[in-house]
């Protein structure tokens, strides 16, 4: 910090018998006057070859103001300003404040009140640029974050577009090769050749499902749905139809409620809710699957969705990281695409409702979601 005698001062004021006063309070206190102004205009021309350390400006002068006096020195050369007035106001000291002035003195000053307010104003000078450092790095810095953003929005732009390409070309490659094999398989009598060909179908299958789930991933988060009541009983209608195959290889006894409390949401994407929660049930239930559905309107608002099997049940370790991406039953119990779960949780969630989990090894798994209760 500055020695008294280092730190050189501007006064500006009108007043010659002021203007001398404070002077020589200054230089006794042991600062340096390094010159002094009777008007704006000329404070504005001495600032820019004095430089000062700090200046005492008077409020009322001829010509322009000490308010916009300072303003203006500001705006090239910014520098700790102590105002003086004849008398305080409440308008003075919000005029000082608006232009960044660090104190302000009431004349005559005391020596006293002037080393208190130099010393004001030299702090409040520092905090504030300091605080104008920090706005103008964080200018740049918002800057290059709306730079970043614009190139990561116009790269998932084209990401979006490319996935949809190429889920759709994928999705129509898989199921001609699906119904070509179907095709040779009813056609040849070699019972080995017709296993070769199931284990293709059966891939082309998942493979599909796989592609699909990508595809809904991408509607998910791109799409903003307006919910509507839910016609529950059709949508279990298509997911049952969508799980014929499913179901009748596994000869799995599905157990539906007898009527559906009224929910809120969007029917393809609960449908797809239902598609993964059910097919895993079945999938990892017991032999055979035994799988129960069940629904049930809560005080809160809300309607309470599950889907209980009888498999072998999943550890609590393992329950947490089940809605997770890209760890799913897969891992956990037997094999999947590992997308299924982590989409249901994003569509219940998008939706405004929760999902899930509870199970004991041995005694099965429930899988839980909610939805609001429709109108």
């Amino acid at each position: 910090m500055k020695q008294k005698k280092e730190i050189r001062v501007l006064v500006v004021e009108d007043d010659p018998m002021v203007s001398q006063m404070i002077r020589m309070m200054l230089e006794k206190m042991g600062y340096t006057v390094a010159g002094r102004a009777a008007d704006g205009l000329t404070a504005i021309e001495m600032v820019q070859s004095l430089k000062p350390d700090i200046i005492f400006m008077d409020i009322e002068m001829p010509g322009i103001s000490g308010i916009d006096t300072t303003r203006r020195i500001y705006e090239t050369y910014p520098t700790p300003v102590i105002m003086l007035t004849a008398y305080e106001t409440h308008e003075l000291v919000e005029w000082a404040s608006g232009v960044g002035a660090g104190a302000y003195l009431v004349k005559p000053p005391q020596a006293q009140e002037m080393e208190r307010a130099i010393t004001i104003a030299l702090a409040r000078f520092d905090d504030m640029m300091e605080l104008r450092r920090l706005n103008t790095r964080l200018k740049t810095q918002n800057e290059e974050l709306l730079r970043l953003t614009d190139e990561l929005q116009e790269r998932n732009e084209d990401l979006d577009t490319f996935t949809q390409t190429v889920a759709h070309d994928v999705k129509s490659q898989l199921g001609l090769m699906t119904a070509y094999a179907e095709i040779v398989a009813d056609e040849i009598e070699s019972e080995k050749l017709k296993n070769y060909l199931s284990t293709i179908i059966q891939s082309g299958r998942k493979l599909a499902n796989i592609v699909e789930e990508l595809h809904l991933l991408l509607g998910v988060r791109k799409m903003d749905v307006v919910p509507e009541p839910l016609d529950m009983v059709k949508i279990m209608s298509e997911v049952k139809l969508r799980l014929s195959y499913l179901l009748e290889q596994t000869q799995a006894q599905i157990l539906f409620p007898d009527e559906w409390p009224l929910a809120s949401g969007y029917a393809p994407w609960i449908e797809e809710v239902w598609v993964n929660y059910l097919s895993n049930a079945v999938r990892y239930g017991g032999q055979p699957p035994m799988v129960q559905l069940g629904a049930t309107a809560l005080a809160d608002g809300m309607v309470h969705f599950w889907v209980q099997d009888n498999g072998h049940g999943i550890s609590q370790e393992m329950q947490a990281q089940l809605f997770t991406p890209l760890i799913n039953l897969a891992q956990i119990r037997a094999e999947g695409a590992g997308l299924g779960l982590s989409i249901v949780r994003r569509i219940v969630q998008k939706l405004g409702g929760q999902v899930k989990v509870k199970s004991k090894l041995g005694q099965g798994s429930t899988f839980f979601f909610t939805l609001p209760k429709g109108e």
